[in-house]
């Protein structure tokens, strides 16, 4: 009898085994699958499962002949070639923590325990009951069987709301995101109960089958009292998972997601889903902006799209992460005419993702998108025409200026695109498209995004275009100073670059819920351990800032110092001058204080930081110390309006305090306050702030609706710029005005 015999003679048992090898073998040299954790335990649970699920096949080949067996028997036979086999990727990768870093081995080992080990239990009970159910073509219905599970994840992807699945074989699928983090531990435990059950209700019908084959009896004489109740509890149990999924986390709807946030307001062309904690008059003005990049979008791309499109707004990264997927990354799903987006993010992705779903009117059909990832994001950069706050082209300018050498070819396939980082994928593609839009005509490039034939469209191949573009960049000057920034910037290895990214990006996750909470101790002791883990920018800067918090000045410069004085990560802290600067002020050393400001602000690294710094140095210059404890968060958040008021009153012409001041106010939804604030300053010294100053102004009158005089400061912001991606951005906001006042008047928008 098979049974008596070892498992480890079967053939099929040995080729597995060799297979897993191989595969464990084969992932020490792939980055991110090097070590025991998240997509090495997902990897493994595909193949693994397969492999297990085949062998258990082979195990049950002669069940026919041995019917008197029980399913027991089976059960414990297969599960125990399932752990052996299973121990093979387990072990090849606890041995290569020897050789690779693994931050994390216990939670690597969590992961393995809940996504590998279920999904070969899950496969081995089905195959099992497809061996004892069918004489002929077993192999073939389990392989159709373990085809159609895996099925589930694209479909629910792609037909639902959410970009993530839960799924017998695989356990989680987190969807395709730029995230870091993982936060999934839980409901992966959750949803592996209900795994669980369903193996155990499986392994039930495999001992009825044995035993209706081995007595000939009727189901009714067949099925034990007992059974029964055990059988109806796992039903019962796995169907209120099933009905609760959406509550549990295990799946989505829109329904619920609608639910949750809580709020609604229709327009033309939008029917929008926000938080309910959203005041009225802020979502109004959230679809006012959505139709107006409508109309902005529509114009340029020459569509008239008929159908709505549904937007999600979402409170946080944390509530987006759990109700759809991608919690950090804004997403849009123009197949569903669907965007999702954090509230907080609303100003700056809402119109690169409403390219993506008006673009849907010359899509792919079904899929409503390109084929070619490098044009699909590449068509929205190009319509937003600027990047990190500079124009596209010479963004793209400055990636080559740095010589990096991404293969340009391959950022127009699906690999390729994802494998760079997103930085540089996003801008090359962005600039490039752009240039085929210029140059070639919009025509043609919606018939090429539809179908990613260069050749057949431009008559040229994708080779020569890039060529073209590449000359036509050349002839872009880029100086030291735009070096240095492009260095901050693009010089960031992917997700497969980086040391255990994902623990260490759960981590630095931590610490900024501690950093938020004012737990300081905590979040210093956090972000050391961290660093003792890998060096990531985020954790220095955590430190850096917690130290600062905790008034431990002399340690923060020293610990800022001594990283900027790192080559290998210098250009990415380029924002930790600031940090070091305000320790310097701290201790009185204003010269060294007002040296790192200038080297942070002639980098133009974004307006915040210029902003932040051009303050500094008006402050710092003026000798206004008493500002000192604002800048280095000393304030409470309660206190920042009177604190600053204190100022103005105590010091005169105190123009840093009262910009601040109009700044605080605006915040705090103050409007009228916050422009008499603005107004009373009259004119800042440095440029960039007084360009800044009459933009507040102009947000400021566009928020009161008062819309003539908001375009007045707007053009005088102008005066005070030379950076081309500051006028486009101020001319939008121009047009937008003269959208609003023909607009905002009507009911329906």
């Amino acid at each position: 009898m098979l049974m008596s015999k070892s498992f480890l003679s079967l053939r099929s048992f040995q080729v597995s085994a060799a297979v897993l090898f191989a595969f464990s073998a084969t992932c020490t040299q792939i980055p991110l699958f090097n070590y025991l954790g998240f997509e090495y335990s997902s990897l493994t649970s595909i193949l693994g499962s397969f492999l297990t699920g085949l062998v258990s096949l082979s195990l049950c080949r002669n069940i026919s002949e041995s019917v008197e067996r029980k399913a027991e028997e089976f059960f414990h036979f297969s599960t125990r070639a399932s752990l052996v086999l299973l121990f093979i990727p387990f072990t090849v990768m606890s041995i290569n923590v020897f050789f690779v870093k693994n931050c994390s081995y216990v939670e690597g080992a969590v992961f393995f325990l809940l996504t590998p080990l279920p999904g070969a239990l899950f496969a081995n009970a089905f195959s099992c009951l497809i061996a004892i159910s069918f004489n002929r073509w077993k192999r073939t219905f389990f392989i159709l069987f373990y085809a159609l599970v895996l099925l589930h994840i694209p479909l629910v992807t792609f037909t639902g709301i959410q970009i993530f699945a839960f799924n017998p074989l695989v356990g989680f699928f987190p969807g395709f995101t730029y995230d870091e983090t993982l936060e999934v531990t839980t409901r992966l435990l959750g949803y592996r109960v209900e795994t669980l059950i369903q193996v155990f209700f499986v392994w039930l019908m495999v001992e009825w089958v044995l035993k209706r084959k081995a007595s000939k009896k009727p189901w009714a004489e067949i099925v034990t009292v007992n059974q029964r109740w055990i059988a109806s509890i796992a039903l019962v149990m796995s169907g209120l998972m099933f009905w609760f999924s959406d509550d549990l986390g295990f799946s989505s709807s829109s329904s619920h997601v609608k639910n949750q946030l809580g709020g609604e307001i229709e327009t033309e062309h939008f029917v929008i889903s926000y938080p309910s904690t959203v005041k009225q008059s802020r979502a109004r003005e959230i679809a006012q902006l959505h139709e107006f990049y409508f109309a902005r979008i529509s114009t340029e791309l020459r569509i008239n799209p008929r159908r709505k499109i549904h937007s999600f707004i979402y409170l946080s990264p944390e509530q987006k992460a759990r109700l759809v997927g991608a919690g950090s990354t804004n997403i849009s799903k123009p197949w569903l005419w669907q965007i999702h987006i954090n509230q907080g993010d609303i100003e700056a992705s809402l119109k690169h993702e409403l390219v993506h779903v008006l673009a849907a009117d010359f899509g792919f059909p079904l899929l409503r998108i390109g084929p070619n990832p490098g044009l699909i994001e590449g068509l929205a950069v190009a319509v937003e025409r600027t990047t990190y706050e500079s124009v596209v082209h010479r963004t793209a300018a400055e990636v080559f200026a740095i010589k990096l050498r991404p293969n340009l070819e391959s950022m127009f396939s699906w690999s390729g695109f994802l494998r760079a980082y997103p930085g540089v994928s996003y801008t090359l593609a962005g600039s490039f498209c752009r240039y085929l839009i210029d140059r070639y005509g919009l025509r043609r490039f919606k018939r090429v995004y539809r179908s990613g034939d260069f050749l057949f469209h431009y008559n040229r191949d994708l080779s020569d275009l890039i060529n073209d573009w590449r000359e036509y960049l050349s002839r872009v000057n880029v100086t030291d100073a735009e070096k240095v920034r492009a260095g901050y910037f693009f010089r960031r290895p992917s997700i497969f670059g980086k040391e255990c990214a994902r623990v260490i990006a759960n981590m630095n996750a931590e610490t900024r819920s501690l950093y938020g909470r004012q737990d300081y101790g905590g979040a210093l002791l956090l972000a050391n351990r961290s660093l003792e883990k890998s060096v990531s920018i985020e954790a220095i800067f955590q430190k850096t800032n917690s130290l600062l918090r905790m008034k431990h000045y002399q340690e923060a410069i020293g610990f800022a110092e001594k990283q900027l004085n790192d080559s290998s990560v210098a250009h990415a802290l380029l924002p930790l001058r600031l940090a070091l600067g305000d320790a310097y002020w701290a201790v009185g050393q204003k010269d060294r204080a007002m040296s790192e400001y200038q080297f942070l602000f002639a980098a133009h690294i974004s307006l915040t930081l210029d902003e932040a710094c051009a303050l500094r140095l008006e402050a710092v210059f003026a000798g206004l110390d008493q500002l000192g404890p604002f800048f280095l968060g000393e304030v409470r958040d309660s206190a920042r309006v009177d604190f600053l008021r204190g100022m103005t009153k105590k010091i005169r012409d105190n123009r840093p305090a009262i910009y601040l001041l109009g700044r605080e106010l605006s915040s705090k939804e103050k409007y009228e306050e916050a422009l008499e604030a603005f107004e009373a300053v009259k004119k800042m010294n440095l440029k960039i702030l007084e360009y800044l100053r009459e933009r507040r102004l102009g947000f400021l009158y566009f928020r009161l609706g008062e819309f003539q005089k908001a375009k007045v400061h707007f053009w005088r912001s102008m005066n005070n710029i030379s950076n081309e991606a500051y006028f486009i951005e101020t001319d939008e906001w121009l047009k937008r005005c003269d959208w609003m006042e023909e607009h905002a008047a009507k009911p329906n928008l």
